[in-house]
């Protein structure tokens, strides 16, 4: 099975300034998770997009009601985000992602892609 190496960024603040100042217009994967009673992180959404910015800015500006906008009203959430370069890659992640946390708010189908072995963390 082929390795991808994910160069993870953050975490960070679940916010909308936070993400203008952290996040580039650029292609890759990214996990918004709320933090729970033991201090752990839970994702509840993953996903992948050509431009991160705009994807996790969509999530969190969103007026639309929907699993996400509960999630972030529930308590402290965090984002991390790593880029990439290829689709191949990006659905290959999203998959391992998919595979790992089953996030509740992820409701399509995880990319069908080759199985490869990513760092969570």
């Amino acid at each position: 099975m082929r390795k991808l190496h994910l160069d993870w960024q953050g975490y960070f603040q679940a916010d909308e300034k936070t993400v203008r100042a952290k996040v580039g217009d650029r292609a890759g994967v990214y996990k918004l998770s709320r933090l729970q009673k033991d201090g752990s992180l839970k994702p509840f959404c993953v996903g992948q997009a050509p431009s991160l910015a705009m994807r996790l800015l969509e999530h969190l500006t969103s007026l639309e009601e929907n699993c996400v906008k509960e999630e972030l009203k529930k308590g402290e959430c965090q984002f991390r985000f790593a880029y990439l370069y290829t689709k191949e890659d990006l659905d290959a992640a999203e998959q391992a992602l998919y595979k790992r946390y089953g996030p509740k708010c992820n409701t399509a189908p995880a990319p069908s892609a080759e199985e490869v072995e990513v760092n969570h963390n």
